[in-house]
């Protein structure tokens, strides 16, 4: 229950609370599931992250000030005041010296909710498509049968949709930024699964 529903902090000193909706479903229905984030879905900071180039890396251990937390502003190339009050992320930690916030991810549920409702938006497969080929991704390293990974992850590249616009701004746009973002979520989405010891 810790690791999938607790670790909001307000600010950088507090206790870490649960995520209530989630929690009192999981005891309604006696099952774990990613409750909150059914119930809406972060369109707009998918189109915030991919209008500004953010990088997905980031995300899990952003650091930031005060004064970006507190703002909201349409004009800004960084989506991570929007992200943080839609309570995507957290604060982690706290630097005094520097008066930097540390974010992160609070928990499973929404850290694995949110790379899954990215993968489509970043790859050529739905939401749906995107599940199953990581499925099958950790099956492929599960046993040991790696050509198979690696002709899977290739076909996730070869899909992988570039930016609009003339064939001149197409040739300067190919570059590793198309590749490291379906790699990048693939391998977020990995740590989830158990692997054998």
């Amino acid at each position: 229950m810790r690791e999938r529903y607790d670790g909001y902090h307000f600010t950088y000193d507090s206790v870490g609370m649960y995520n209530p909706f989630s929690l009192l479903n999981t005891l309604k229905y006696n099952t774990f599931g990613n409750y909150w984030f059914e119930t809406g879905t972060p369109t707009y900071l998918v189109e915030l992250l991919k209008k500004h180039h953010y990088d997905l890396h980031r995300m899990a251990h952003e650091e930031t000030s005060a004064d970006v937390l507190n703002s909201i502003d349409s004009t800004s190339d960084n989506p991570i005041s929007v992200i943080y009050q839609s309570g995507y992320l957290t604060i982690k930690g706290y630097d005094r010296e520097f008066e930097t916030y540390r974010l992160g991810f609070p928990n499973r549920e929404v850290e694995e909710g949110f790379i899954k409702y990215l993968m489509p938006f970043y790859t050529n497969a739905d939401a749906v498509e995107s599940s199953f080929e990581i499925q099958k991704f950790v099956r492929e390293v599960r046993s040991g049968d790696y050509d198979a990974f690696f002709h899977r992850l290739q076909s996730f590249f070869a899909d992988t949709p570039y930016e609009e616009g003339t064939a001149e701004e197409a040739l300067r746009q190919i570059n590793e930024k198309h590749y490291t973002k379906p790699l990048l979520l693939s391998l977020f989405l990995l740590k989830f699964a158990r692997f054998p010891e």
